[in-house]
């Protein structure tokens, strides 16, 4: 047994992913596994998951979207139009803004932005966000959501910044027109404020912004970590960068041959555990798909590992 034959013995959400990402195959969306546990749990009356919007963290109607689309749930699914429509009404009333003095948290409306384009949705939202990001970026070229409180931070933030480039990836892959080339410009600007910390350092001193930036955590979330990011840029197809070198070892160094580890645990609510065995699926299945895009000879190493007697 090799580690492919693994990812497709676990959940059907993680084979199908294994077979998209790592195999190169055409696979049509289904709803087995993780997505319909999640979708069994949707209220048809209040239209949301969790009994809120945005909250509680993590089984609101927005996180449990979120991870959906990470699972890649068909971007058409009447229950994920409907989460939609439900988030736009209450997180994007009023031009975005939370109440008469500041909009909504610039990280939330990116995630929307990122799970709107995903469903393809059309509304004049939609333009609204787009405008509301790219009007605002702090002046690295990335993003904070802090950016409107008192005193101003001067300096984007990863977590942010991460997220738009997401949002903006999703917006030019599902064929959005509105302010095209200034969202292009804007992904590959903040994508170059990560790599000029060279996805996880500060800038002053070289040591970590934080240690847990260097641990792949599986959710994320709305928290970054090194492998989200790499994850990112390999899904745009972004060249391989020199300043990737580290945070690639370092995940590197924590793999046990060709498995992730599950990572940190976010604290908050959980609908159920998404991972049982001693490794994790998804995040193994997520370094995978990074090595095969900036390290492919170690990749084709590991994929070719016996792993017949590794306790999984």
């Amino acid at each position: 047994m090799q580690v492919i034959d693994w990812l497709l013995l676990q959940n059907p959400v993680v084979k199908r992913l294994t077979k998209i990402h790592l195999l190169g195959q055409k696979v049509p969306y289904q709803t087995e596994g993780y997505i319909n546990d999640y979708l069994n749990l949707f209220d048809a009356n209040k239209k949301m998951w969790g009994g809120g919007v945005y909250s509680p963290k993590w089984i609101s109607t927005h996180y449990t979207m979120l991870e959906l689309m990470t699972m890649e749930i068909d971007p058409k699914h009447p229950i994920y139009q409907e989460g939609l429509k439900t988030l736009l009404t209450y997180l994007w009333p009023n031009h975005g803004m939370y109440n008469k003095h500041v909009h909504l948290d610039m990280c939330v409306s990116a995630m929307v932005l990122n799970m709107s384009a995903y469903g393809e949705h059309q509304s004049p939202k939609i333009d609204e966000i787009i405008d509301y990001i790219l009007d605002h970026p702090m002046p690295d070229g990335g993003w904070n959501c802090s950016w409107e409180r008192k005193p101003k931070p001067h300096i984007s933030s990863v977590h942010t910044t991460l997220s738009v480039i997401e949002a903006f990836h999703q917006v030019l892959k599902q064929g959005y027109t509105y302010r095209r080339d200034e969202v292009r410009d804007a992904l590959y600007q903040g994508i170059e404020v990560l790599l000029e910390r060279d996805l996880f350092k500060n800038k002053k001193t070289g040591d970590p912004i934080h240690p847990i930036m260097t641990k792949a955590s599986y959710p994320a979330r709305w928290k970054y970590d090194i492998l989200r990011a790499l994850e990112c840029f390999a899904s745009i197809h972004f060249p391989y960068d020199p300043r990737m070198k580290d945070a690639l070892d370092l995940l590197k160094s924590q793999m046990k041959g060709p498995f992730m580890p599950k990572g940190t645990k976010i604290s908050g609510l959980t609908h159920f555990n998404l991972e049982q065995g001693r490794y994790g699926a998804m995040n193994t299945l997520r370094m995978l798909k990074v090595l095969k895009t900036y390290e492919p000879n170690t990749y084709q190493t590991l994929i070719q590992k016996d792993i017949t007697h590794e306790k999984t």
